[in-house]
């Protein structure tokens, strides 16, 4: 398994595969806003009708209308490439090179010590402010105070990986109770129950993993990755199995809506799932097979997905 490392040239340097074998009606994707060749977006993230996207160079857009308009931040603290982005209540946290972390305290974002110079690639928050941040080189943070304070919290790998290996990592979620779930190199995925110091495999494999989506409730949770990798999970990330989604693309991100509809992004492709992962299509139009999208997500009440990526795009995907 090549050691690899998801970063701002992602986008650049790594090639997908066209899709095969659509069996139903594609969905479509349309732009909602578009920035110049020299910016990127990574990362998005919604609560209710308010959303943050991030990317570079220190490039952050907010909507508060559910991603019908977004407008640039202004006077955000740094201009290292922002990888992460969560927002749950009033609790707002992005991450990125060198250790990055900004968080939001009222109008104005402040740069948080994390005690790591590793890159941080996915940041989860909930509503009581519990938080984790995931990175190279097996990094794995925690926050119980909405991100001011941070503190090592990663996994013996050598209890789950080769000896002398320190996985990257490049998804988390945290849920209301405070469970993390965390994915990355070699198919892991990892989980640590709130209130404990242990850590227990889920998953592991030969792909990298590069996004999780963790449904709520009954609802189904995916992960996706490298050669056109899309596991499934229905009993909450407790045990996975990989499906078929018609495709050897590198995917970069996932997101499932409460009706079982899926959209994945990744490498010059976008695959559409309208019943749980049971059969999947490609998506038409955006430039969804010339350019790399990454970041995905759904606002509250909305049947469609948004999706973030190269040249500053954020695509309206209707299903």
């Amino acid at each position: 398994m090549k050691h690899i490392l998801k970063s701002v040239a992602c986008g650049a340097t790594l090639l997908g595969l066209v899709a095969i074998g659509d069996a139903t009606a594609a969905a479509t994707a349309t732009p909602v806003l578009t920035g110049t060749v020299h910016d990127a977006l990574f990362a998005v993230s919604f609560d209710g009708n308010h959303g943050l996207a991030a990317g570079a160079p220190g490039y952050l857009l907010e909507t508060t209308d559910g991603a019908k308009t977004w407008t640039p931040l202004k006077n955000v603290p740094t201009r290292l490439a922002l990888l992460g982005v969560a927002v749950k209540g009033d609790h707002a946290i992005a991450v990125g090179q060198q250790g990055l972390v900004l968080k939001r305290e009222g109008t104005e974002w402040k740069k948080i010590e994390t005690g790591t110079q590793e890159r941080l690639l996915s940041v989860s928050v909930n509503a009581s402010g519990a938080a984790v941040a995931v990175g190279g080189f097996g990094t794995v943070l925690a926050s119980s105070d909405g991100g001011s304070t941070w503190s090592p919290i990663k996994p013996v790998w050598a209890d789950f990986a080769e000896a002398g290996t320190d996985p990257h990592v490049y998804a988390a979620h945290i849920d209301e109770a405070g469970t993390i779930t965390i994915a990355g190199e070699f198919s892991l995925i990892l989980r640590k129950a709130a209130g404990s110091d242990q850590w227990k495999l889920l998953n592991k494999g030969e792909a990298s993993l590069f996004a999780l989506h963790i449904g709520s409730g009954n609802n189904a949770s995916y992960a996706v990755g490298q050669d056109g990798t899309v596991l499934r999970s229905a009993d909450a990330g407790a045990s996975w199995s990989r499906i078929d989604a018609g495709t050897q693309a590198i995917l970069l991100g996932v997101s499932a809506s409460s009706d079982n509809r899926v959209t994945v992004t990744g490498m010059r492709e976008m695959r559409y799932s309208p019943d749980g992962g049971s059969s999947w299509t490609g998506v038409n139009g955006g430039g969804v097979n010339t350019l790399w999208y990454q970041g995905i997500g759904q606002p509250e009440g909305s049947t469609a997905a948004l999706a973030v990526g190269q040249a500053g795009r954020i695509l309206k995907i209707d299903n």
